[in-house]
């Protein structure tokens, strides 16, 4: 397994068996894609370009935030997840960025560095695949296997934001969203410390109604009774929508795979394909690659302006 390039010099990794895990930021041209994004985002060129020239007025006005106005790509991604209306978009900018402003949450300053012992640790993996419905698998390791010695729960957060906002940049990603998949078998005493209510709730209050992405589905894996115990204590802080998207499969691949097909994971997730678990290490190769794309989305947002509004009230993503 090594980071390596393509001719036009992207990097991407090379998992063997002609299995490479690589990002794409350009945009998507294939008939089925932009027909998807007609029907589902209503994305049509005259509705994008009436949607843009609303967002950036209203940015325009707007004193307190510091956002690339001019920067459409960095625009559609906050209008993608909110079907091209312009004020909805506009609302997720504002409450992505108060959330992001959180002095005692894990959203600012994001970098490879910070991230390094959590990605080598390999509690956050990216698959290579997507699914059968285009959407990017993320899976995070929350169970035996995760050291929270070594990778504290805020920590594991912070690296699955990291991956999740440069999968964020891709719009096809944006299009058809992403999955998580999260394995809790044996999970210990030490580790159900972690999950202190304050920060369980921004974690789901982030999840639910900040990220610029579309997340259709979190999927438990090996769930045991005790995690099952733990999660009804936080119910009350999911909402209806994500309510209705997070599946318990125990250790029953077989409801895994109703929702996600086989083809796309792999033979550890009992899948049909075949290539190991990520290294960590080329993992954040990959990332240190982009870690330009990281210092400017950090240095957007809500940056020398008092945080008394980053409680306001936000919709559902």
């Amino acid at each position: 397994m090594t980071l390596r390039f393509d001719e036009n010099d992207q990097p991407f990794i090379d998992l063997g068996k002609d299995v490479h895990l690589r990002l794409d930021f350009s945009e998507y041209s294939d008939k089925k894609a932009v027909q998807k994004a007609q029907d589902e985002l209503r994305e049509t060129p005259e509705v994008v370009d009436a949607a843009l020239k609303e967002l950036k007025a209203l940015l325009i006005d707007d004193k307190d935030i510091t956002v690339p106005i001019e920067d459409d790509a960095f625009l559609k991604k906050f209008l993608r997840p909110r079907k091209y209306y312009p004020e909805s978009a506009y609302e997720l900018i504002k409450s992505y960025h108060k959330m992001k402003a959180k002095k005692d949450f894990v959203l600012d300053n994001i970098s490879t560095e910070a991230i390094r012992i959590a990605v080598e640790e390999r509690v956050v993996q990216l698959l290579p695949h997507r699914d059968s419905q285009g959407r990017r698998v993320i899976f995070l390791e929350m169970g035996g296997n995760w050291n929270c010695a070594k990778v504290p729960y805020a920590e594991l957060i912070r690296a699955a934001h990291a991956v999740l906002t440069i999968v964020s940049l891709e719009p096809l990603t944006q299009l058809n969203g992403l999955i998580y998949i999260v394995n809790v078998d044996k999970m210990k005493l030490s580790q159900l410390r972690q999950y202190s209510p304050k920060l369980v709730k921004y974690s789901l209050d982030y999840g639910q109604k900040c990220p610029p992405l579309r997340v259709k589905g979190i999927h438990l894996i090996n769930n045991a009774k005790v995690f099952d115990l733990m999660f009804m204590i936080f119910k009350p802080f999911v909402g209806k929508k994500w309510s209705q998207r997070i599946f318990f499969h125990g250790s029953n691949m077989a409801s895994l795979h109703k929702h996600v097909d086989q083809s796309c994971l792999p033979t550890w997730l009992e899948g049909s394909s075949e290539y190991p678990l990520l290294d960590g290490k080329v993992l954040l190769e990959l990332l240190e690659r982009y870690q330009d794309k990281y210092d400017a989305l950090n240095s957007y947002g809500y940056l020398q302006k008092a945080k008394e509004d980053k409680e306001e009230p936000v919709v559902e993503n």
